[in-house]
């Protein structure tokens, strides 16, 4: 009963947000002044969106490969490794 009872008030303040909340016209003052000015305001507008998604892309990318490096040597200072149920060990290589 208190896993539905959080998630009813999760799904009702999502809800009053997304009534409550005003359209966003661009990202900043500067883009929305100068799409406002823009004869073709519909094209401004998506050259603007695909902008924004194109300035997304190295930040997401460091990240990504910032994590890969620290989750692949997670383990390197402390020195110990820990196997997983299915990898080899050396006793393993040892047997005929």
């Amino acid at each position: 009963m208190n896993s539905r009872r959080v998630l009813l008030l999760a799904c009702s303040a999502v809800l009053l947000i997304a009534i409550a909340c005003e359209p966003a016209l661009a990202q900043c003052a500067m883009c929305g002044a100068s799409i406002q000015n823009s004869t073709d305001a519909e094209a401004a507008s998506k050259t603007l969106d695909l902008a924004a998604l194109i300035l997304l892309v190295p930040p997401v990318t460091i990240f990504a490969g910032l994590f890969g490096v620290f989750y692949r040597f997670r383990n390197v200072q402390g020195g110990s490794e820990r196997r997983g149920p299915f990898e080899e060990s050396n006793i393993d290589k040892e047997l005929p």
